[in-house]
């Protein structure tokens, strides 16, 4: 059952909200030295009193904190003032019923939108409750608004997977799930990103510290996090005092917190400097299991997607990459480079391959293709790349040639790899290579022609005798 008091009058309505028919004024304001008022005060929640108008008598000092407007600046306001637009309707509805005590069931919290003094929009859990009245007997609305900056931060980790953006984007949320709760705490990430380089990001100080190369040794905590894979709590007194001056703060303490990172290995750090004069060392337990958690599901993630993104451009039967890598290397390769000039492509088709799945079965063609990749793979140049185009056909790409000979000197070596016969479970099996062959200056390579050149090529290699090659630009 609802405690409080009702409105002693039936009240007017002005935009869905309940209005006494008297004018407020500040006889019949609450004030903070109100005993009411000085309890609200410490509470780390919001809470706002309005009066039968809307408008807002009381904000404690937490809600001051949250949306950074100034004391002076709200009392007196309309509430309306920082609500949301798509989030009023709705609440003038529930705080209507609300004060005029109508409703069958208790009111349970919602998410309402409150503006912050930068034109900013913080998510706030809202209840309220009647539970309080002016000198004149009024209803006054006491309006209690609990931010979760752990769940809003959640919610856009969330929104950033699913919008696939990529994993080293993300790691600058982590930091702020301490942040907001500690603000004038230093909270520090570093991690290697996805290329491999090593980076920091988080308070300033605290980023500086973990890049800093000379800092780079077993004493700091978190080299030895780093090191033992443990976390590393060190009071005050075992810091150098350069610690304290390079962070700007007569220091409480340090606590270095490794995070699994299964891409390079090399764990994740996250770490917390606490203030002499302000929480605990231990106080700041809580968000780094969080910051944690938030560091460990982006790492996770990461390495997640980068083995399904190898997966779908690798050919699992033999290991090399599969038709879509082929054209997605083929565009990198075709923009400009460095070298020589030109692009060779050379498609490749096994000779006798068809009679050894219909004779030996399908079990032994697949050795046999696995077999045939890895000998291909052998002979090729550095930088060269080979591809399963599908069936018993390959594609190797040559990385800046400087002609058609030298195209050919890799298709030679490709055809002598098939010289000798295929091992499989006892069998000798004879299977030899053609080979198509198509070079074009890098500026006019186009992955589609070049490799219907080279098929091209490859169709008149087969006609003139099997194991041997062709180049297009001979074919007539």
């Amino acid at each position: 059952q609802r405690t409080g008091v009702r409105a002693t009058r039936r009240p007017t309505v002005w935009h869905g909200f309940p209005v006494s028919d008297r004018a407020p004024d500040d006889h019949h304001r609450p004030t903070a030295d109100s005993w009411r008022w000085r309890a609200l005060d410490e509470i780390t929640d919001l809470v706002v009193a309005v009066d039968g108008t809307g408008t807002i008598v009381y904000g404690n000092a937490f809600a001051t904190d949250l949306l950074g407007h100034p004391p002076e600046q709200v009392i007196g306001t309309s509430m309306a003032d920082y609500l949301h637009p798509d989030d009023l309707v709705r609440a003038l509805e529930v705080m209507s019923e609300i004060v005029t005590d109508s409703l069958a069931v208790p009111v349970t919290p919602a998410i309402y939108r409150l503006r912050d003094a930068a034109g900013g929009w913080h998510p706030v859990e809202i209840n309220a409750t009647p539970a309080i009245a002016d000198d004149a007997g009024d209803p006054i609305l006491v309006i209690v608004g609990r931010y979760s900056g752990d769940r809003d931060l959640q919610d856009q980790l969330l929104g950033q997977l699913t919008e696939g953006v990529p994993a080293d984007d993300m790691v600058p949320l982590v930091p702020q799930f301490g942040r907001w709760r500690h603000p004038h705490e230093h909270y520090a990430v570093a991690w290697r990103t996805t290329a491999g380089p090593r980076d920091a990001v988080g308070s300033p100080a605290a980023v500086a510290l973990l890049l800093d190369p000379a800092l780079d040794h077993p004493d700091t905590p978190w080299v030895r996090a780093t090191t033992t894979g443990e976390e590393v709590v060190v009071s005050a007194s075992e810091l150098p005092p350069v610690f304290g001056d390079r962070v700007g703060a007569e220091l409480g303490g340090c606590w270095a917190v490794p995070v699994h990172d299964p891409l390079h290995g090399e764990p994740a750090i996250i770490v917390a400097w606490s203030r002499a004069d302000g929480p605990a060392t231990s106080v700041h337990r809580y968000s780094l299991e969080l910051m944690s958690r938030a560091l460990s599901l982006i790492l996770q993630w990461r390495h997640q997607v980068i083995d399904l993104h190898a997966a779908a451009r690798r050919d699992t039967l033999t290991g090399v990459p599969n038709r879509l890598a082929f054209f997605e290397l083929f565009e990198v390769l075709e923009s400009p480079s460095d070298g020589p000039g030109h692009i060779g492509v050379l498609y490749v088709d096994l000779d006798g391959f068809k009679a050894v799945n219909d004779d030996h079965g399908h079990r032994t063609g697949d050795a046999v293709l696995a077999q045939a990749a890895a000998r291909m793979e052998a002979v090729l140049r550095p930088g060269d790349s080979l591809s399963r185009l599908g069936g018993d056909e390959f594609a190797v790409v040559c990385r800046a040639v400087t002609g058609v000979d030298e195209a050919e000197a890799v298709a030679r070596r490709i055809v002598e790899a098939f010289a000798q016969p295929f091992e499989v479970g006892g069998l000798r099996l004879d299977v030899g290579a053609s080979v198509g062959i198509a070079v074009r200056p890098t500026r006019d390579a186009v992955a589609g022609d070049l490799l219907h050149d080279a098929d091209r090529a490859l169709y008149r290699a087969k006609a003139e005798g099997r194991g041997t090659w062709r180049v297009a630009s001979d074919d007539a």
